[in-house]
């Protein structure tokens, strides 16, 4: 039998390409509360589009360092104009 591969994501920052166990994926904050609005997802079940980031030192730092916007979706209560 042939042995399966693990799937392959990238790193946000690097943009270098690892196996997914060997990176961290962060998630949009349920409530915004987190500094940059992501979540670190461990475990990575946490439903969301996913950013990865790898374990260089710098990797780390200058993603802590980034702002993410949360997408506003046709018909969400987020994307609607809250001043009508």
């Amino acid at each position: 039998m042939t042995e399966r591969q693990e799937p392959v994501r990238m790193c946000v920052i690097c943009r270098r390409r690892f196996a997914k166990p060997q990176l961290l994926r962060h998630v949009s904050a349920a409530d915004g509360s987190a500094g940059n609005g992501l979540e670190a997802d461990a475990r990575a079940v946490k439903p969301g589009r996913g950013w990865y980031v790898c374990d260089d030192p710098q990797c780390r730092s200058r993603f802590a360092g980034m702002k993410f916007r949360r997408k506003s979706h046709k018909g969400s209560k987020h994307g609607k104009d809250q001043s009508r």
